[in-house]
């Protein structure tokens, strides 16, 4: 989809235009209606045709890289290696080819001894399947599945990978906001892992996205890192054609950027550094495609014959690979242009190939514009009788077609024509068979224009004219007087009922605001018991701690104190209760240091949160009872102390739960710090459970892991199910209201 401006007297118009180029010009007529003549419509149709077809080059294109002798020679490839070429040829033949994607599953399944890695890649090709097929819904189902399997089997790269697919079918749906997310995604594992050559696509869609929102000094830095990558980047004979495809996607991403900036040289700079790799990859439709595109942006800079010589390099690319429909679409503008340029023996030239083209592909609309491009040229070079045959044969086709548009275009030439062969009768038949099709949202432009012609064809019918519009208006006036008292009444009822409504609306939405002021009262009322409750909760704890086990040993060390009073002088009793006392004073000390530790790790409070979760998890995973990974990403910097404080506290009741109930073995936590947002991960392959009754369950777990949550403005996601194995809860926290604690912090400070 295209936005396509132009501009006429004062007035600014846009039409979205499709490839099809008889919608474009239909939207085009829809928006003029009758007040340009024909000359101007002419020029803006070329315009519309130009540009439509700009729209055809594939922002986003999966095309095939890998020739057969490719695919016979990865026998001879190390073990570790087949599978990946494998999961590559796989996915991209989804697109072209899906016999060829199932003979390469067959020989994945050989090579891949791994059945669960086998399972997850193959749902991973599936989605791929289904995005080639346009099932979308569908796609983005197996395409989330596949990415969460990879992951489980630790083939993070792969599911990377598979979110960069993702982020694409995104896009091309116009959900930008996800485009940017799953590719940000993406690059934060190939960062990882130090996969450049994943990096490439990752920056070429986030700077896509930004491209597709409006933020183009943000899609330029993205464009501009993908591009130092590409050229830092040395790639194998194996991926030399990857390479040529992201550096010709890079490239025309770019130049679209520059020309929707206003930049049309930089826009011609990177189009032509992308047809040339392009070309490189021999991907000669594509090179058509962007050639397609640098002639609109000639023809926006108002020169339309450098137009006509891109649209002729298209023809050339688009003939070396037979593609009928793009060798049309350059025919026609360009006899279009060379009508515009008065190059009428090109005109023809242009025109007669088209229609030989259109008659091939069937295509009855284009056969009749390309009839008009004829007339047009003819009448100009005097053959005045050829000129009306062609009119006549458009005007048959359009009609056979039910082609109201084409008609109309054909209309207007006769009309045109008419008034310069001064047949003043004919053009006015043509003029009014002209609006006889129009909507009736144009009848008073037609009757003006109507009115016009009759008053300068037929001055003996201008006084009884004048005297029946005379007529006319009176009857008008009469019947305007009598509906104004109905207007008045009708007016007056209506703002009874305005008044009436506003009177309604008023009061709802009082009613409605005390019953949101009340549940804010009863939330905030409910927060503080449960910080109450945890408070108490933590003070049982600690006097339990105390009591059942500092006591114990206190009283312990205060026997053997006792007993060494009353050895009488027997010096191997008193050495072994000096040695008991002294087991017991490092009992005491490491006591204390556990609950120091569980009221609040000195950790935290002194090296921050990645060090104190580290100290957790060690502790955890020195038990052996269960196994906890913690990745952390881009957390280069301390958070404001409430935010690590709150985290720390929810991680260690979702620990907590999940060791007591969830039978888990392994847990994954993850923290990454995104540039709008930080981001909390908690994933085991537990039991799962029941969310609501975790709610309302007796315990305080739910109301402080809540309380902590929104205390930093965070959002809680927990997605589990009894009898499901596996759950995960996600905690976004907005960067600014990050930013807002830390200048806090600094302020108390």
């Amino acid at each position: 989809m295209l936005f396509i401006y132009f501009e006429f007297e004062t007035n600014f118009f846009l039409i979205e235009a499709c490839f099809n180029q008889t919608i474009a010009v239909d939207l085009m007529y829809l928006v003029v209606g009758s007040s340009l003549n024909v000359t101007e419509l002419k020029f803006l149709k070329v315009l519309t045709l130009i540009l439509a077809i700009s729209a055809t080059s594939p922002l986003l294109a999966q095309d095939i890289l890998y020739s057969d002798s490719l695919k016979n020679a990865f026998p001879e490839l190390p073990e570790e290696q087949q599978t990946s070429l494998l999961w590559t040829l796989a996915r991209e033949y989804a697109f072209e080819d899906s016999s060829t994607t199932v003979e390469i599953i067959g020989q994945l399944e050989k090579a891949e001894q791994d059945m669960n890695k086998e399972s997850a890649m193959k749902l991973g090709i599936q989605a791929n399947l289904l995005d080639a097929a346009s099932q979308t819904k569908e796609a983005k189902k197996a395409y989330a599945l596949a990415i969460k399997r990879l992951l489980e089997v630790d083939e993070s790269q792969k599911a990377a990978q598979l979110s960069i697919d993702l982020s694409t079918l995104y896009g091309l749906h116009g959900e930008f906001d996800s485009l940017r997310l799953f590719a940000k995604k993406a690059a934060t594992v190939f960062t990882a892992v130090n996969d450049t050559l994943g990096l490439i696509p990752s920056y070429s869609n986030i700077g896509r996205a930004y491209q597709l929102m409006g933020q183009f000094d943000s899609a330029m830095v993205n464009f501009f890192k993908a591009i130092e990558l590409m050229e830092a980047y040395q790639p194998s004979p194996l991926y030399r054609k990857i390479h040529l495809r992201y550096e010709g996607n890079v490239f025309n991403n770019l130049g679209i950027t520059y020309l929707e900036n206003g930049d049309l040289t930089n826009a011609i700079k990177f189009y032509l550094k992308s047809a040339g790799k392009k070309k490189e990859l021999g991907d000669l439709t594509e090179v058509g495609n962007i050639m397609v595109n640098i002639g609109g942006v000639k023809f926006e800079e108002g020169n339309p014959i450098a137009a006509r010589g891109y649209l002729d390099s298209a023809a050339f690319y688009y003939e070396k690979t037979n593609h009928a429909l793009g060798l049309l679409m350059c025919k026609s503008n360009s006899a279009a242009v060379s009508n515009m340029v008065e190059e009428y023996k090109e005109a023809v030239y242009y025109a007669k190939e088209g229609v030989d083209i259109a008659k091939r592909l069937d295509d009855q609309t284009n056969v009749a514009l390309n009839y008009i491009h004829l007339g047009t040229a003819y009448w100009r070079l005097g053959n005045k009788q050829l000129s009306k045959t062609y009119l006549d044969s458009s005007a048959m086709v359009s009609r056979a077609i039910d082609s109201k548009r084409v008609m109309n275009e054909v209309q207007n030439l006769r009309y045109e024509f008419a008034l310069e062969e001064k047949d003043f009768e004919k053009a006015l038949n043509y003029r009014n068979e002209f609006f006889a099709t129009k909507d009736s949202m144009y009848q008073t432009q037609k009757s003006r224009e109507i009115s016009e012609l009759e008053t300068q064809y037929k001055t003996a019918e201008k006084e009884q004219e004048i005297a029946f519009l005379a007529q006319e208006n009176q009857l008008k006036e009469a019947t305007i007087e009598r509906n104004t008292f109905l207007l008045i009444g009708l007016i007056t009822l209506i703002g009874l009922l305005m008044v009436t409504f506003y009177f309604i609306r008023f009061r709802t939405k009082q009613q409605h605001q005390a019953v949101l002021q009340e549940q804010k009262i009863r939330m905030r009322e409910s927060q503080m018991q449960a910080i109450i409750d945890s408070q108490e909760l933590e003070r049982k704890r600690f006097a339990t701690d105390l009591h059942d086990g500092m006591g114990q040993l206190i009283s312990a060390l205060q026997l053997n104190i006792q007993s060494m009073n009353e050895t009488n002088g027997d010096h191997d009793k008193r050495d072994q209760l000096y040695s008991n006392s002294t087991t017991l004073l490092s009992d005491i000390h490491t006591e204390i240091r556990n609950i120091a530790f569980n009221l609040m790790p000195q950790t935290l409070m002194k090296a921050g949160l990645v060090e104190a979760l580290e100290e957790l998890t060690h502790r955890i995973n020195r038990t052996e009872k269960i196994n906890v990974q913690l990745s952390v990403y881009d957390l280069d910097e301390r958070l404001p102390e409430l935010v690590e404080v709150s985290l720390y506290r929810v991680i260690q009741e979702f620990l907590s739960n999940i060791m007591k109930y969830s039978q888990a073995e392994n847990v994954y936590l993850g923290i990454t710090n995104h540039e709008d947002e930080l981001v909390l991960t908690i994933e085991d392959d537990g039991i799962g459970y029941d969310i609501e009754n975790f709610k309302i369950s007796e315990g305080n777990g739910w109301r402080n892991i809540n309380s902590r949550v929104n205390l930093i403005k965070g959002d809680l996601d927990i997605d589990t199910e009894h009898g499901r194995k596996g759950s995960s809860v996600v905690i976004n926290i907005d960067a600014r209201q990050i930013e807002r604690l830390r200048s806090v912090e600094r302020i108390d400070i």
